[in-house]
């Protein structure tokens, strides 16, 4: 069997490995409050971009829970094969653009109903500020794709349905590769615009314009990559 080159990963995929050897290890044990944002960003020398990416995996994983105006804790129950678990199920590839996107429309709509009716203040700040961050990011498509695929991420923590929360977590590797190339492929506007639009909705708690909304967003998304790729296979 031949030796291939490694790949470099990705700057949130290294600092969720460090975070999650922190907490194995038991150098972060249940109930531990681990160092802030502002702070990890520091420590590691990156964007908090990474770092919140890095956070909102684990924290959709149940392996850490946010607490508002206390900061992120390791939760109290975590079994040890736990992360082995998950992380097998992500080595699955081969899903198309088209796939993922029809995977989105399934969980993402209902999702946005939920949203709309179950989020509490720190939700939409949460969702508020990536919105922000994302406007702050066009043009450089990485990040971009990386807060774009956050904010859906935080829409499935706004649900408070954990079943949503962590198949999101599960699918967390695929569904960024599929982000990333539909930036790529459809640019920046609409998703900015997209996402403002399901914001007011779900601040408005008005359920069946967010789910709408979300159709609409991921039909339109569905619509370009069918047209200038095909299948648009996730390479």
């Amino acid at each position: 069997m031949s030796i291939k080159a490694i790949k470099q990963s990705r700057v949130s995929d290294e600092i969720f490995r460090q975070i999650k050897e922190h907490i194995i290890s038991g150098e972060w044990g249940p109930g531990t409050k681990i160092p802030g944002e502002l702070e990890l960003a520091d420590m590691f020398g990156v964007s908090r971009v990474s770092v919140r990416e890095a956070i909102h995996r684990l924290v959709g994983m149940g392996v850490l829970t946010i607490r508002r105006g206390e900061g992120t804790f390791v939760n109290e129950v975590l079994p040890k094969d736990y992360f082995n678990s998950l992380l097998s199920v992500l080595m699955i590839e081969g899903a198309s653009l088209v796939e993922m996107l029809e995977f989105r429309a399934i969980m993402e709509i209902e999702s946005a109903r939920l949203a709309a009716r179950r989020a509490t203040e720190e939700d939409i700040t949460r969702l508020t500020n990536i919105i922000r961050n994302m406007e702050k990011l066009e043009g450089n498509k990485s990040d971009f794709a990386a807060e774009d695929l956050n904010f859906h991420m935080a829409l499935a923590l706004a649900t408070h349905n954990s079943v949503l929360v962590k198949v999101n977590a599960i699918m967390h590797d695929m569904l960024k590769k599929a982000m990333e190339e539909i930036v790529d492929l459809t640019g920046y506007k609409g998703g900015i615009y997209y996402h403002n639009r399901i914001l007011k909705a779900i601040i408005e708690k008005d359920e069946n314009s967010a789910s709408e909304l979300m159709r609409e967003h991921i039909n339109v998304t569905l619509v370009k990559v069918m047209k200038l790729t095909g299948s648009g296979t996730v390479k």
